[in-house]
Parts: structure tokens; sequence; C-alpha cells
């Protein structure tokens, strides 16, 4: 079982204007490939993208840092890509495997893609289906300091049958498929190196994707050049420069003096001067990062679902947004972000009804003290809220909840706890009564280690567990086993779709809200559709461009 767990690297993103349904693939998967945007964009031009971090490696899978992801997404391709709205779309594969047209086999353990014919790397080589298997042969080769090797450790082998067919033959069901082989790389080029950390390639890499390398100024910038034979079309600009800056106030500065075209991740204590900025414009992106309130459901004062659902009635979410969070956040329903191809559209964020958070404490048995705090059995209904030392948001959204939920008769008080300690010991310990923290989804919307009894923190699993409210349901067991043993798309979308109904009535957790990213882009640059997803925000650079000015 564990071997088919992966870390939570899905998206909080803007519903589909078009979606495609594919049978055995579920929501947000598109076989066929996208559409450039109607726009009248100004041919040729050069973009400045301002980022505060440096690539450590051009080889993307020798590095997890986004400024890796972002300058490798304009190089490289993969067979799948994830776009801003959610949707898989084939890339290096001329369509998505699903059950309908034979890319998955019946018993899910064999995967086939069909490649695009015609696609050659930026030397002009061609691509084939040998280079997948080579990328496979590196990732797994354990002298390669891969990021990580989940998922393509459950491959046992690749066929390639001719240049254009690749067929993954899995030793056991792997349901997040489509997330693996985001980049490809070149056999013709690496097969003979001996030391790949050791490759010139890794700081001058050839790709097959819409930019082509050109230079790389340490400390400075990176600058690629517009790929004439990319498979999507010609990019509409010629050059973008990814300029990095040591400091968010000189990044601030840069945008300001007009030297940058767009910056991403602006911090919170700026975005008020962001907005002002005449001739710039702010883009909000929501993200997989999830902020929660966890209940230890062992404390005798939770195992009462009521009283965790009295808890959520008295907390005003939207509050927390426009609040702590300056709106650069989405309020949160479940687990599952709601444009996630996993999110069950009948599920919506509860809206604070103090009414309702009264009724249910009566009816669990607990009666309005003199003081206006509930009680019962001669004990108050009080609480501790522990959250991270030195998160001024945490400790300002903490402050908050403490107000809303003495409004409706309950007692509870913030208490800080220094990070290391809080994920080191107070996490992993289960010592809270709440905690409220933040969790990454991934790509894919498997929670199994977030929610299955046997991922509950303790000496069987060596603490290594992340259930940290302690949630034990025999249905939950059941569905979040079936989600991550199940190939078919669709399927899986209804086992999600009932695992966060359960979320919504069980009340394990608070869900408070979906973080977003914010980024300041010129007038005149258009396209840019930020993504939340690993690779960032440039995975359709080949469609930015500048708005042609009407004469």
């Amino acid at each position: 079982m564990g071997s088919l767990r992966y870390r939570a690297a899905l998206v909080l993103l803007l519903f589909m204007i078009v979606m495609t349904l594919i049978a055995g693939c579920g929501g947000n998967v598109k076989t066929q490939a996208p559409q450039t945007p109607v726009a009248k964009l100004q041919p040729g031009g050069t973009i400045v993208y301002g980022s505060l971090m440096e690539p450590n490696t051009l080889n993307p899978l020798f590095s997890d840092l986004l400024a890796t992801a972002e300058v490798s997404a304009m190089i490289f391709n993969g067979l799948a890509v994830m776009n801003d709205k959610g949707q898989w779309l084939p890339d290096l594969a001329a369509e998505l495997p699903t059950t309908r047209n034979g890319g998955i086999s019946p018993d899910g353990l064999t995967v086939t893609y069909k490649l695009r014919p015609g696609i050659t790397w930026h030397d002009g080589k061609p691509f084939t289906a040998e280079d997948v298997k080579f990328t496979w042969r590196v990732i797994m080769d354990k002298k390669n300091p891969v990021v990580s090797r989940e998922g393509y450790d459950q491959i046992v082998g690749i066929d390639t049958p001719d240049k254009h067919t690749v067929i993954l033959r899995f030793r056991e069901v792997y349901a997040p498929y489509l997330t693996l082989f985001p980049v490809i790389l070149p056999q013709h080029i690496l097969a003979g190196e001996q030391d790949l950390t050791k490759a010139a390639f890794n700081r001058a890499p050839i790709g097959t994707g819409p930019f082509t390398f050109k230079d790389w100024v340490l400390a400075e910038s990176i600058t690629v050049e517009a790929n004439p034979s990319y498979h999507h079309g010609r990019p509409v600009l010629d050059t973008i420069i990814y300029r990095v800056l040591p400091d968010a106030n000189i990044l601030l500065a840069q945008v300001k003096a007009g030297e940058l075209d767009i910056i991403s991740h602006i911090p919170l204590s700026q975005l008020e001067q962001v907005k002002a900025l005449s001739g710039i414009h702010t883009v909000s992106t929501p993200t997989m990062t999830w902020e929660h309130l966890d209940f230890n459901m062992t404390n005798p004062l939770f195992q009462d679902m009521r009283v965790r659902q009295a808890v959520m009635s008295a907390i005003d979410r939207q509050a927390i947004v426009s609040g702590p969070m300056k709106n650069a956040a989405t309020v949160a329903a479940a687990d599952q972000g709601p444009l996630s191809w996993a999110y069950n559209p009948s599920i919506k964020p509860a809206v604070r009804d103090v009414n309702r958070a009264r009724e249910l404490l009566t009816q669990a048995g607990w009666s309005e003290g003199g003081d206006g705090i509930f009680i019962k059995e001669g004990r108050k209904l009080s609480f501790t809220i522990t959250t991270t030392k030195g998160n001024k948001i945490r400790e300002a959204t903490g402050s908050l909840i403490v107000q809303q939920l003495r409004e409706a008769g309950i007692m509870a008080e913030v208490r800080l706890v220094d990070v290391p300690m809080f994920f080191g010991d107070t996490l992993k310990n289960r010592r809270f009564e709440t905690a409220m923290y933040a969790w990454a989804s991934g790509l894919d919307p498997d929670n199994y280690k977030f929610w299955h009894s046997k991922e509950m923190p303790g000496f069987i699993n060596n603490y290594g567990g992340k259930n940290y409210p302690g949630w034990s349901n025999p249905e939950v067991d059941r569905l979040t086993e079936q989600g991550i043993r199940t190939a078919d798309w669709e399927v899986r979308q209804q086992i999600y779709y009932r695992l966060q109904e359960l979320v919504m009535q069980e009340v394990p957790v608070v869900p408070l809200y979906y973080r977003s990213t914010v980024s300041a882009v010129k007038a005149g640059v258009t396209n840019y559709s930020p993504s939340p997803a690993p690779a960032g925000n440039l995975w359709n650079t080949w469609q930015w461009g500048m708005v042609k000015q009407e004469k």
C-alpha cells in the first residue's frame, strides 16, 4: 500500500469554459490539444519575467525548485500538461490514454501513449518513444539524484513497439499515471554521459519546448528564444528573459520603473502597493495549499460530531478571507479544491450560522452558562487553537476565530508553538486540542495518507502518518483504498465525491481557505494564465504576447 501513496504536491482553479467528459477519465481531462486563444497580438517582442529565485540546475529531474520548474516549462515538454483550469491536456502525446480509446487496459496495469509525429528536439533530431524510455531509466538509476521515483518505481517495464508508441506496464494499478513524465530528456544527447550531474546539458539544455535556451548569466538572468518548430505553433514572442532579483522590494521597484512585465508570488504586505500602480493589473491564482483547523477526535470534547459541526457553523470563513488574507484566498468547502476534477459540485462552503451552532450544542446536551459559554457536566466548552508562532496571518486568523466562537458561546484561545516543535512534535504526537495549519494537495486528489485510519501517527507506522485528527471511519478507509487502486477516472471521481460528503458531514477538520498567489502584469501583456500546478506560471508561454495597438 505504501508504494502507492505519493506526495501530495490538485489544484484550486477556475471552472472550464469548455469541458470534454471522457469515459474512463472523468472531469478535467481533454484528449485534444489546447487551442491558441483568439487575440489581436503583435507578433514578436520580449517579455521580462521577474523572479526572486534562481534555478540551481536546468535539468528539472534534479531539482525541486520552483525557479527550475518555471524555466524548464519553457524549454521542455512532457507527455501531458495541466493548464490553468485544471484540465489535463495531451502535450507530446497525441491524446490522453483512456478506457474508451483503449489506452488503459481493463485491469488498469497497462497504459499506452500514442506520441505526436514530427516533433523534433531543438537541435533538429527527432523525438521518439525511445526518449521516454530513456527518461525512465535515468529516473530509476540510483546514481542519479532525482527528486522522486514515486510512481516510476511502479513501472516494471516500458515497451516501444514503434517510434510513436509508449506502453507503460505497471506492477499494480497506479491511479495518478498522468502525473508521470512531465519532462522528457533527449537520449541522443545524454545517453553517453558517465555522470549526468556534471553534464553541460544541465546549464545549457536541449528540449522540445516552445523556447530554446540562449544564455544564463548567474545571479542575473536566463534568456530563451522562440522555437519556430514548436509543435503547437511558433510562439508569439521572440524572447523571454527570466530576470533574477534578490529582494522583494527591488522586484517591486523594478515593476514601478517599468523594467519588468510580470512578477508573481507578491507577498501580502506589498499587495496594496501593487494594486495602486498605474499601468499594472493583478492576477490572483488559487493554489493547491489549503488552511484548515483540525480537531483531535480522540479528545472527549470532540467525539460528538455535533460539537465539531457547531464549531464549523460558528466560524465566518469569508471574514477570514477578506480580513487577514486580504482576499488573496478562496473559501474552502471540503478537502478538494472547487476546480479540481475531483471536486463535488454539490458541496458548498458552509456559511456562518451562529443560531445553528447553538442548536447543535443544545442537541448535544450542552446548555448556556451565566457567562454565555456553553457548559456540560460542569465543564465549559473551552479549548486551545494551536498554530505556528511567527506566522502573523495565522495569529490574526486565530484571534478572529476566537472572537467568532465567543459569539456562539464557545471559548477558545490561541496557543503559539515554534514551527519545528509544531510539525515535529505537536502534530506528530497529536499534542493538541485543535490545530491550525495548511496541507498542500497534489496534482492528483488521493487523500489516503490524510484520512485512512492506518495513517493516524503512532508506534505502528513510526509516527509517520498524517491523519492528525485521528479520523477513523470504515467507509473512509474503504474509499481511500479504492481511490488509489482504480485507474478509471470517472469511478475515482465518484469516490472522491463521497469522501467530500463525509468530510462535510463528520467534520474531522474545518476547511478554512485555499491560498492564492498574486501576480503583477503590465498592461498590454496578454494570455498570461498562471497555474497553481508545480510547474508554475509558465506552462503556456508560447501563447504570451502583447496586445496589438490599433491605429
